[in-house]
């Protein structure tokens, strides 16, 4: 498989060459441009980050548009684009209709069962005790009639008025939400209506004497971004069903479809973290509902987790990403931090790719630029991150 065997580790950047008035003036106007461009997107976000949404799944989304078109042999290139794009969104409703209830269902026996152990003494076994504690302060008589005073109810009907407007905000809320996903949908038609122009075309927007180096970066981030995606996406897939797989063993409630949530968490580094936020839930549900241990329940679910890290680490990531992206975790968690400011979801997808370039193009452009600009009329690109084809 694809891998970008010429990438060196951060550590390795470092120049032992003295700075030169010209290395100087390179890194600064450099740092100049990367701060523009930060500033254009951070103030430009909310027009931006459709588009680029829309620019990233026509990039993903165009081998099934050719694959349609030469292989199903429907040659409207418009035909084919609707085609793909219901495609994705049959899958995306099917999996909605088979999450959303399930998660409903184990919401709903949560509160039951919740309520139903509140009247006995037997939650006491299997709930930890800080957690009974407040259970017990929060419903006793005293504090419920204390709530009922002149004062407090005032007091409540402020919260619920200011409630009131919390769900109507919300509501507007998901009805921009949806007005934005429309608009990231017409993006991605006419893209992917015009993709093959575009990808072709768009060169020539740049002046001659930048379009090599230009043109060699737009490679090199493609590049990138197909053996990223790719691997990682195969590692996502194989995780969410070690995960599922783990957790049915457990019998932990809706196993597959958390399992998946996390594989599907998995395609960012490190974010399947988050997954065990709703691991408590589930592990709350499943005491109750068995009158297990909470905690044994709770590390049942940490040594799933474990287990499956354990195996991505050693097994997964050397295998099919290879040494793609040999960087430091504390420099991935800062590119996920810095682009996922920058760009949000679409940021941290892109974050791995894009700091592999940039580094790149700083040892490329600024580290090893060390002869005359008459020596190199005009920028050359090599020994940049170049992914290579190997044999298996």
């Amino acid at each position: 498989m694809e891998k970008l065997s010429n990438y060196q580790p951060f550590s390795q950047l470092r120049d032992e060459k003295p700075y030169t008035f010209d290395r100087f003036v390179r890194l600064l106007l450099s740092i100049a441009v990367l701060i523009g461009i930060i500033w254009v997107v951070r103030s430009l976000s909310g027009v931006l980050i459709p588009f680029f949404l829309a620019l990233l799944l026509a990039y993903l989304s165009e081998p099934l548009v050719v694959f349609v078109q030469t292989k199903m042999r429907v040659r409207h290139r418009g035909i084919s684009v609707l085609i793909t794009m219901m495609f994705f969104l049959s899958i995306f409703a099917i999996l909605l209709w088979w999450f959303i209830p399930q998660f409903i269902s184990e919401f709903t026996r949560l509160i039951e069962l919740l309520k139903t152990f509140l009247q006995t003494r037997n939650y006491q076994d299997f709930i930890p005790e800080k957690v009974s504690l407040w259970l017990k302060e929060f419903f006793v008589k005293e504090r419920v009639n204390e709530l009922l005073n002149a004062d407090n109810i005032n007091q409540a009907a402020s919260i619920i008025f200011n409630s009131a407007k919390s769900v109507l905000s919300g509501s507007i809320s998901i009805i921009t939400a949806v007005i934005g996903a429309l608009i990231v949908l017409l993006y991605l038609f006419f893209i992917l209506l015009d993709y093959k122009k575009i990808e072709s075309e768009w060169a020539s927007l740049i002046t001659k004497k930048h379009r090599p180096l230009v043109t060699a970066i737009a490679d090199d981030l493609k590049k990138s971004m197909k053996v990223y995606f790719r691997a990682q996406f195969t590692i996502a897939m194989i995780v969410g069903i070690l995960m599922s797989i783990g957790f049915s063993i457990i019998k932990l409630p809706i196993a597959v479809t958390f399992g998946l949530f996390i594989g599907l968490l998995n395609i960012v580094p490190y974010l399947q973290i988050v997954g065990f936020i709703p691991a408590l839930f589930l592990a709350m549900l499943k005491s109750m509902e068995t009158q297990q241990s909470f905690v044994e329940v709770a590390l049942l679910i940490l040594l799933v987790m474990a287990i499956v890290q354990v195996i991505q680490e050693t097994i997964l990531i050397p295998r099919i990403m290879g040494k793609a992206y040999n960087m430091n975790p504390a420099l991935i968690l800062l590119s996920l931090s810095i682009w996922g400011s920058l760009m949000g979801v679409i940021g941290m997808l892109l974050a791995l790719p894009l700091t592999t370039v940039m580094l790149s193009y700083y040892k490329q452009l600024i580290v090893n630029k060390g002869v005359s600009e008459s020596d190199n009329p005009e920028p050359q690109v090599e020994d940049v991150i170049l992914p290579e084809t190997e044999p298996e």
